[in-house]
């Protein structure tokens, strides 16, 4: 029955506790996966093809060759960025490994991120004290691609919940897949939740692309009930995150949802529905959106002219208290829950917002992908300040192609 509640509005994931496996510890292997002919891209995309040295380094390497180089590096007289990656870049291997474990460079934002992909191509594993705390601290994580242990697998799942990096984090976890799993396990089912709510949705993304009997399989490692345990969070039973506060929403008074029988969703459920609404990534970077699991299946009980009247609401609140940055979910949502007349209120809305909102409803607009949301793309790319107009432009070639790989999927089936 249509007026019966899904388990998501009434316990939803996070209020739900799953069976905690205490004492797991992860691999404390570091492994290198490099993909097919990724080794010879990466080094055709090198930057430079010969040392940048100072015109006293070049003086020192055109009389002494790499030893005097070295000579220089261990006297101090290195200093400079460009000068210090030529080295371990291109200096002799025999000559620099021995050096690799007692140098820890420090990027600055304007610094070529591109030379960890250099570093990480040479040394690999043995590189990873120069790699990890730069990718982190600067939220560059390409050269950390073929890399895998349990710091990386914790530093992706964190990065899942944040929007400016979780395309990284999701090229990450499909990169690597169930080979993951074991490096998640244990965070996913232990005592601190703020690991929970990180290693959990990461394991549901790997499950999303690998299905879930491979991420059950790599988690029986470590024995039946820790299987069990992942077997239950992959089908809604545990945690998925804790849901994002949303201090300037009065549910009071917002108006109601109402269920296919008539009646209206109970205050709680609907906590839990905008709750799911915070949890779900929605736009991704060159994907389809995503939602909270069960999300869909909650919406699909509910009328949808209350869930558009409902989720305009929710974005006329955000107007209200001055559009606080963090919670561009509320423009997200109306991916699932608006119709046509949302979808111009929020093509409309484009020229009364900050740039960078402005640039993101265009993102909104083509994950709605209808004949409507495609009219407002066209709108705002003729009409729209360039910067804007180049993001719906981009954003609209990308929801037409889209469109053709649905109906080209459909005919396939036919």
């Amino acid at each position: 029955m249509h007026d019966v509640l899904p388990p998501l509005l009434v316990t939803p994931p996070w209020e739900r506790n799953l069976p905690l496996v205490h004492g797991l510890l992860p691999p404390s292997e570091r492994v290198v996966d490099w993909q097919p002919g990724e080794r010879e891209d990466w080094q055709s995309r090198q930057p430079n093809t010969r040392p940048t040295f100072t015109a006293a380094l070049r003086e020192t390497y055109g009389l002494e060759g790499w030893e005097g180089v070295v000579r220089a590096y261990l006297d101090g007289q290195i200093t400079r960025e460009p000068a210090l990656f030529s080295l371990f870049t291109y200096g002799p291997e025999e000559l620099v490994r021995p050096l690799l474990a007692d140098w820890h460079p420090t990027l600055s934002r304007g610094s070529d991120f591109s030379i960890l992909r250099a570093v990480t191509l040479r040394f690999g594993a043995d590189a990873h004290h120069v790699v990890f705390p730069n990718a982190k601290a600067h939220r560059s994580g390409w050269a950390l691609m073929p890399l895998r242990d349990v710091e990386v697998a914790r530093l992706m799942a964190a990065w899942l919940g944040m929007a400016a990096v979780r395309h990284q984090a999701c090229a990450w976890l499909d990169r690597h897949g169930p080979a993951a799993v074991p490096f998640l396990v244990p965070d996913a089912l232990g005592v601190r939740r703020t690991l929970r709510d990180k290693a959990g949705p990461a394991l549901l993304r790997i499950a999303s692309r690998c299905g879930d009997a491979g991420v059950v399989e790599a988690a029986g490692r470590y024995g039946d009930h820790a299987a069990y345990a992942v077997e239950q969070l992959l089908d809604g039973g545990g945690p998925v995150g804790t849901p994002r506060k949303v201090p300037w929403l009065d549910i009071e008074v917002l108006p109601e949802v109402r269920l296919w029988g008539g009646r209206a969703l109970p205050r709680d459920s609907v906590k839990h529905l905008i709750g799911a609404l915070t949890l779900s990534p929605c736009v991704q970077r060159d994907e389809l959106a995503e939602s909270c699991p069960g999300l869909v299946d909650a919406l699909d009980h509910c009328d949808p002219a209350s869930l558009a009247v409902f989720g305009w609401a929710v974005v006329e609140a955000w107007k209200a208290a001055g559009m606080p940055s963090g919670d561009q979910w509320v423009l997200d949502q109306l991916i699932w829950l608006g119709d046509d007349d949302t979808t111009r209120q929020l093509g409309a809305l484009v020229a009364n917002c900050p740039v960078s909102l402005a640039k993101h409803i265009p993102e909104v607009l083509g994950e709605i992908g209808t004949d409507v949301a495609l009219e407002q793309l066209e709108r705002i790319a003729a009409r729209a300040d360039a910067g804007v107009s180049r993001a719906a432009r981009k954003r609209l070639a990308w929801a037409i192609e889209q469109r053709q790989l649905a109906m080209t999927s459909v005919e396939g089936e036919a």
